[in-house]
């Protein structure tokens, strides 16, 4: 009897020891630059390494699609041909290029090929972030759109597929099919309203990533300005110029310390509600209402300084006209 059941029990270590470990895909992160906030990247990618994704960022100072594809060969993630291991799902980012690009194996065409949707995705989740210089941001955001296309995956022209679960009538048939077919109904209304929230976060959140950037480059241009208030103008005019400049500067590092903040509270939840991406969109749109009035404070500075030139002008006029009598 006991060698029967060391026999038993034998048997059922060797099933055990048969039996295949969970998948679990494997994340590689090349930033040799350090740009990236490791810890929040490793959260966003938590859902694809559950589906056994091999998820690879990269995020170098120059570079290209050559570039992208020999380090995939590399890290054994492509073949030298091109062709990828079905799982793949990579993002390369070459900083100083300013080139992005995301790429995908063949499991993932479903979510990513239909409509281009990794290149909407890049367009609209990777770059603001980039823009923005808040590589973490897009690098996450760019994954939790990837996590959300594979769960609701894109139909050709638009919207999402919704697979639902075949009904089997039996017993009791038509009570499971109404049942079914509520279910289903309440299924499609929820994704239909994921959906909705998602695409008013990323319009609120495109729209205040295009106002700073936009005025970020205007403060650019005035910074170049100022460089020569001191030669063009009395001293009295350039401290009017500098307290006013200097006001607009303050307020948008505080415009753009705001957008970040917003981008790292959704972070910091592993999957947000409905409703809190719905705040988050009425937060940026906050941003880029703020992000308007700093627009209009520098307005009165480039509107001062054209005053300034205009006097500047007339006044060399009055001085050749008198030159002249």
């Amino acid at each position: 009897m006991r060698q029967l059941i060391r026999l038993a029990t034998a048997v059922a270590l060797l099933l055990l020891l048969a039996v295949p470990a969970l998948a679990q895909g494997q994340l590689l992160i090349r930033d040799p630059g350090g740009r990236l906030d490791r810890g929040a990247v490793e959260r966003a990618a938590r859902p694809l390494l559950k589906r056994d994704a091999n998820v690879a960022i990269y995020i170098v100072d120059s570079g290209g699609p050559d570039d992208f594809t020999e380090r995939l060969v590399d890290d054994g993630l492509a073949r030298a041909d091109g062709a990828f291991r079905s799982g793949t799902i990579a993002i390369y980012v070459a900083v100083n290029d300013r080139y992005s690009e995301i790429r995908y194996g063949d499991r993932w065409s479903d979510a990513l090929s239909v409509n281009d949707n990794a290149e909407v995705i890049r367009q609209g989740d990777l770059n603001p972030g980039l823009s923005d210089g808040d590589f973490t941001r897009g690098v996450t955001t760019a994954l939790t759109a990837i996590e959300a296309a594979i769960v609701n995956p894109p139909v050709p022209g638009g919207g999402l597929n919704i697979d639902p679960t075949p009904i089997v009538v039996g017993l009791g048939g038509l009570a499971a099919l109404g049942a079914g077919g509520f279910a289903l109904a309440r299924q499609r209304r929820a994704a239909k309203a994921r959906a909705a929230a998602q695409q008013r976060l990323k319009d609120a959140r495109e729209g205040a990533g295009t106002a700073i950037a936009a005025l970020g480059q205007r403060f650019n241009a005035a910074a170049e300005k100022a460089k020569y208030d001191r030669v063009s103008y009395a001293a009295a005019d350039v401290e009017r110029l500098d307290k006013l400049q200097g006001a607009a500067s303050a307020r948008f590092v505080a415009v753009q310390g705001r957008f970040k903040d917003i981008a790292e509270q959704l972070e910091r939840r592993e999957k947000p509600s409905n409703e809190q991406l719905l705040q988050a969109a009425t937060a940026y749109d906050a941003v880029t209402t703020e992000a308007q009035a700093v627009a209009a404070d520098l307005a009165a500075v480039e509107q001062l300084r054209a005053e300034l030139d205009e006097q500047a002008r007339q006044a060399r006029e009055e001085v050749d006209r008198a030159k002249k009598v």
